[in-house]
């Protein structure tokens, strides 16, 4: 028989181990309700920490392009200076220019250096710099005449490294046209190592964080943090063309992401960068927003098994604010994504045009308007241009004083944007008769903190931008303001390489005869179109002492202004031999041998025909080396035309290369034509040569009546009417010589 107090400790027992069971089901249904929300916060922390890297590293590379791309505008700006340009004794204004740029900048520019061909500085701001100068003592760091031909021949904005002895200077160079057919360099030093680090010393890189910034040859420009060693291989990094995360980089324990920069001296937007920025920190510091994540979880466990009647609530608030917190952390990292996207679109072109129409044919994928236009600031600062609207650039540019619309005016002054919710009730708007905005975002486009213009954002309702709005409108247009003062920039170069394609076009024009010989007994005339600006082409005459007459035509080899260099050393050359030789063939194995090292050197060479007519005895001789060979036409074969079998290597071609003439009678009436290859290959729309038949056949048809010009016209009107209205492919020259009857 059980006693009383058995049975009365058993029923106790009971319902204890009823709510001991409980609580102990509830603590696991209440763990295993917080484990499964756990993996998911967990990898969102690891996926924004790692995204706020990637936009850090992209952030940091902007600003590295702004910094870059500043320089080099201020750069160009001063070597199109007529000032720069001069080598006059006089360079006052040429040195106010210097200090005037180096002192705007901010102390970011430390020196500016004019240096002449063979490497040795002519003048250079700041003061003890040209001291040193003109007291003839070495700058902090010196280049030689190789490295000068270098920048030059390379053209462009090219950056490069000088050792001083004590450290490194950091240099943006280009060319100088000083208007005499020689290229010299302005070198502009960079306090690089300054810039990066007041840039550097903003971000929030955590304890472990390094930044390395590494040229494309992998060379390192700066570290942020000089412990540990980079020393890492660059292989794998140098030729990345979008922003990419490492793991086990550049040692087993770090993570890293890894930018390239796009920089003005960048040789092709769709290629590597001009370098790379890596951004890294340890897998220790990485895991530490997960453990910090998991401890705030753990603390949340304890508060609701504590709170077991608030439980449904506290998680079921707890799951809805983590969704949406996730929300928020997808449309951040698409809209990042997307500018990202963006940034790689926009400065994929140099063509302002392109860039502008991109711009407003991109906004729409950030925020929703129902029309924009954009407004950029001239030189004066002092007036817009309206230069794209609703993503056309159909409409026509108006130029206004930015006073006008007071909106745009008060996002110039703020350097900020400005919000009109209410067009219709508000004073800084003024709407156009039956103007359907009734809201307005105006955002600054800016490069470095300067406000280049700005971008209009219209809605048909009002109150339509929000906060966020105006934060990814901002985003857009400092990506935006990077690409147009890009492309405004390649339009500074451009039109400064077309000034000095035209400067030379009329060097070589002036070298070329301005009129024909002035001899009774022959008519010359002479036709020549260049490929380009500028010709490889060349012809002239001469009247000798002895009253012969010597006419020269050639072909240097390439086009551009390496051929039109050429060409008037080879001038210079033929103006001196020729009082010399005895013959054509005499006079191009003397300058075979006199220019043979300077065309081998270049990796060029020329043709040339000289022909030598006696007006006495009208006999001609011509030799010739790499040209077509002439056509002649004599009163003794009636309208037959025949070539003079003359020819051998081009001038520069072989170091002993031996040249023959042919001698010939020209009675009265008798033509000789000279050509080069650009008459003969010149190419119509499908491709087809001119070639010799169709030549041939239109000097048959030449009366014998004609006059030098009416031949050099009509076969240059044959030409062109091939082409069909394209532009030569190669150099055009036509000589006609015309023998005339003695005078009585």
């Amino acid at each position: 028989m059980r006693t009383p107090s058995l049975l009365s400790d058993r029923r106790t027992a009971r319902p204890l181990t009823v709510i001991a069971v409980a609580v102990l089901l509830l603590m696991a249904l209440i763990g295993f309700l917080t484990f499964i929300p756990a993996g998911a916060i967990t990898a969102a922390a690891q996926e924004r920490s790692a995204e706020a890297q990637r936009l850090l590293a992209g952030s940091l590379a902007r600003r590295i392009e702004s910094f870059f791309n500043t320089y080099s505008n201020v750069l160009i700006s001063l070597a199109s200076r007529p000032a720069i340009q001069s080598v006059a004794a006089s360079r006052e204004v040429a040195l106010s220019l210097l200090e005037e740029a180096a002192k705007a900048s901010n102390g970011e520019i430390k020196a500016l250096v004019r240096i002449a061909r063979d490497g040795s500085p002519r003048y250079a701001y700041p003061p003890e710099y040209n001291q040193r100068i003109q007291a003839g003592q070495p700058l902090p760091w010196s280049v030689d005449s190789a490295w000068v031909n270098d920048v030059v021949n390379n053209g462009g904005i090219q950056f490069t490294r000088r050792s001083t002895g004590v450290g490194v200077a950091y240099l943006l160079v280009t060319l100088v046209n000083t208007g005499l057919g020689i290229n010299e360099v302005l070198a502009l030093e960079l306090d690089l190592v300054g810039y990066l680090n007041k840039v550097f010393a903003d971000a929030a890189i955590g304890e472990s964080g390094q930044i390395w910034v590494l040229t494309t040859g992998g060379t390192q420009l700066y570290s942020a943090r000089p412990q540990p060693e980079f020393r890492a291989g660059t292989a794998q990094i140098i030729n990345l063309t979008s922003t990419t995360t490492l793991t086990g980089y550049p040692s087993a324990d770090r993570e890293s992401v890894v930018e390239p920069v796009y920089a003005s001296f960048t040789q092709s937007r769709t290629s590597v960068g001009s370098l790379v920025l890596i951004l890294s920190r340890t897998f220790e510091e990485a895991n530490q927003v997960v453990a910090g994540t998991l401890q705030q979880i753990a603390l949340f466990s304890i508060g609701v098994i504590a709170f077991v009647a608030l439980f449904g609530v506290l998680v079921g608030s707890f799951l809805l604010a983590e969704a949406n917190r996730r929300r928020r952390e997808e449309s951040r990292r698409e809209t990042a994504n997307t500018l990202l996207d963006i940034s790689r679109t926009l400065n994929s072109s140099l063509q302002l045009n392109t860039v502008l129409e991109r711009i407003l044919a991109n906004l729409s994928s950030v925020i929703k308007f129902d029309s924009a236009s954009i407004f950029l600031l001239d030189d004066d600062g002092e007036h817009f241009e309206a230069v794209a609207e609703s993503g056309t650039m159909d409409s026509p540019k108006q130029r206004f004083h930015v006073s006008e619309t007071k909106g745009a005016y008060e996002v110039i002054q703020k350097n900020m944007p400005v919000v009109i919710a209410d067009c219709l009730n508000d004073p800084r708007w003024q709407a156009m008769p039956e103007s359907p905005i009734r809201s307005w975002l105006g955002v600054p486009l800016r490069v470095r903190d300067q406000v280049v213009g700005v971008l209009n954002i219209n809605n048909h309702q009002p109150n339509n931008y929000t906060e966020d709005d105006i934060a990814v409108a901002v985003a857009f247009a400092d990506q935006a303001g990077v690409a147009i003062q890009n492309a405004r920039s390649h339009e500074l170069q451009i039109r400064v390489y077309e000034a000095e394609l035209e400067t030379a076009r009329a060097i070589q024009t002036s070298l070329l005869p301005q009129e024909p010989p002035p001899l009774p007994q022959v008519q010359v005339a002479a036709r020549s179109i260049p490929a380009r600006q500028v010709s490889g082409d060349y012809y002239q005459y001469f009247v000798l002492p002895n009253g012969k007459l010597g006419v020269a035509v050639g072909d240097v080899s390439g086009k551009g202004i390496p051929a039109a260099l050429l060409m008037a050393v080879i001038t210079t050359a033929l103006r001196d031999e020729i009082l010399r030789a005895d013959s054509p063939s005499s006079l191009l194995n003397e300058l075979n041998q006199r220019l043979l090292a300077r065309m081998r050197q270049h990796n060029m060479n020329s043709g040339l025909l000289v022909t030598i007519f006696d007006p006495h005895t009208r006999r001609a001789e011509i030799a010739a080396g790499g040209m077509l060979a002439p056509y002649v036409r004599t009163n003794t074969n009636g309208s037959t035309w025949y070539e003079v079998e003359v020819g051998g290597y081009p001038l520069g071609a072989a170091e002993y290369a031996s040249y023959r003439a042919e001698s010939l009678t020209l009675t009265p009436e008798s033509f000789i034509v000279f050509v080069t290859d650009g008459v003969i290959e010149a190419k119509d729309r499908n491709g087809n040569l001119f070639g010799f038949e169709r030549f041939e056949r239109l000097l048959a048809t030449q009366l014998s009546t004609a006059s030098a010009d009416e031949i050099a016209d009509n076969i240059l009107e044959a030409v062109r009417a091939h082409l069909d209205g394209q532009e030569p492919q190669d150099d055009i020259t036509i000589v006609v010589l015309k023998a005339l009857p003695q005078a009585h």
